[in-house]
């Protein structure tokens, strides 16, 4: 019985601690929701939020790119305005070509375990269906220094990220007249 529960301490032990901070694109204030259709006709304008999770230190700086693999021109998908968050004092370079940012006082990255770094205000041009069907919009890491990563309070020590992939225009399929077997197939 001991070696079972010591057992089971251990692997609890050790997927808790594998778990990092995340950094995200929620198509929604309150984040959970990682894909969006945006509704015609075109243009069609809507909020985008980067959103920091699960850090557990106390944050004061960042640096990531957004990256759109299908699309590496940006053309489709627009981001008029960067809002970045009440606590940042320094911004540096844009979303797409690597954007770097500065807190103070820290983000707390314990108590609320969701950090707002940035509002995005975008658009797109296209309707889901012509182009952008199942958009991936990736948070990786920033050119400058190849890593996704922010540091945190008192000696500005660095953390790993893991970003997030947002998708834009999702292909859903219907079900509801559809076998199981020919579900399973499409994967």
């Amino acid at each position: 019985m001991k070696r079972l529960l010591l057992t089971l301490l251990i692997v609890l032990f050790a997927s808790t601690s594998l778990a990092g901070a995340t950094l995200g694109l929620y198509f929604d204030l309150w984040p959970g929701k990682m894909a969006y259709a945006p509704p015609e006709p075109m243009p069609s304008f809507f909020d985008v939020y980067l959103y920091l999770h699960a850090s557990n230190y106390y944050v004061t700086a960042l640096e990531y790119q957004l990256t759109t693999p299908n699309e590496p021109a940006h053309t489709l998908f627009i981001i008029n305005t960067v809002t970045p968050a009440e606590q940042a004092v320094v911004t540096l370079g844009s979303p797409w070509e690597g954007h770097s940012l500065a807190f103070w006082p820290p983000l707390d990255g314990y108590t609320p375990g969701y950090n707002m770094i940035c509002k995005y205000t975008c658009m797109t041009l296209t309707p889901c269906l012509a182009g952008l069907v199942d958009y991936p919009i990736v948070v990786g890491p920033h050119p400058g220094s190849g890593q996704l990563w922010g540091t945190f309070y008192p000696n500005n020590e660095t953390f790993p990220i893991i970003g997030l992939t947002s998708i834009l225009c999702p292909y859903y399929i219907g079900v509801q007249n559809t076998s199981w077997g020919a579900i399973k197939s499409l994967y």
